[in-house]
């Protein structure tokens, strides 16, 4: 797996053995973290405090995969929740996952019709390495049959990030929407779950991430404590560095990636935050982190549109 390719999840199937919660991780790039046991309400995160004409928008950059060593989260933080008329997020998992209409049109979306396989989609250069992984992790062959590349490329990542301890039950965003969902506050959605797998089952080259994403596994070892510590820093430069620009220049080949699962979005997030705003005087954001650092990011956008903002 390559650092800095989408990784997702998705469903409670046992047949799959994912979470479709997880599964909006991927299209922050998963900002993934294993945080060693520290005093969780002493780092700083990224939180971004937006204002324009009285109204404010306080936006966190998340972690979709932790544990529980993240919690409880600094108190500037949990404040700006509590002094917020609605939580805005990507995608509401919770909502989904009472939605049975709504998983029957996500699997749809996630398998191959009955009579196409994965294998009859990928070279057998590809499928080879990925029959090899199965191996290696003890997983059987036929749980990944009919799953689309970009699919079983989540998966598999997954999988992985599973076996290292990450948790999407102890997503930031979750963390959040349990919350919101409790209390009765208003959650208000930028995209939506069928949206964003959509946006996924559109690349042009899914085999490519896919091999990749097999080739680099090991580098998960090496990438998770540096986005830790540039996270718990709130350090907006490293993650840049991290999630994007390392990612680009290694591979500028992905520039197509980018461009459709940040920039195309970083825009249209901007614009739908810029609306909503426009209809409560305060409102929490919580999306990848990625979203939020360097150039094109919806940080950027926003401020391109009058909104003066300052990380607090």
């Amino acid at each position: 797996m390559h650092a800095r390719i989408p990784m997702a999840v998705s469903h409670y199937s046992q047949k799959f053995q994912i979470c479709w919660g997880g599964l909006f991780a991927a299209l922050a790039l998963l900002i993934i973290l294993c945080a060693p046991p520290a005093l969780a309400a002493n780092d700083r995160g990224l939180l971004l405090q937006a204002k324009k004409d009285n109204r404010t928008v306080y936006m966190l950059g998340s972690i979709h995969l932790a544990d529980d060593t993240f919690y409880p989260l600094r108190g500037t933080i949990e404040k700006a929740y509590r002094n917020s008329d609605a939580l805005v997020v990507e995608a509401d998992v919770i909502a989904m996952e009472s939605d049975p209409e709504l998983q029957r049109k996500v699997m749809l979306e996630s398998l191959y019709p009955p009579g196409q396989q994965l294998k009859d989609n990928i070279s057998p250069e590809v499928y080879g390495q990925l029959q090899e992984w199965l191996r290696k992790r003890q997983i059987p062959e036929a749980n990944f049959n009919r799953m689309r590349p970009a699919i079983a490329m989540i998966t598999l990542s997954l999988i992985e990030m599973q076996a290292r301890g990450l948790d999407p039950k102890a997503g930031i965003d979750r963390h959040f929407l349990n919350q919101a969902h409790r209390e009765g506050k208003q959650v208000l959605e930028l995209e939506s779950v069928l949206q964003q797998l959509r946006l996924l089952n559109s690349l042009q080259k899914p085999e490519l991430f896919l091999q990749q994403t097999l080739e680099q596994v090991s580098q998960m070892d090496t990438f998770v404590p540096r986005m830790t510590r540039a996270w718990k820093s709130g350090d907006q430069k490293d993650l840049y560095q991290l999630v994007i620009k390392e990612g680009l220049d290694e591979h500028p080949e992905y520039a197509q990636l980018y461009e459709l699962l940040f920039y195309q979005r970083n825009r249209e997030m901007a614009e739908n935050i810029d609306k909503l705003s426009q209809r409560y005087q305060s409102l929490f954001v919580v999306v990848g982190a990625g979203h939020l650092v360097g150039s094109k990011s919806v940080t950027e956008l926003l401020e391109n549109s009058g909104f003066t903002i300052e990380q607090i």
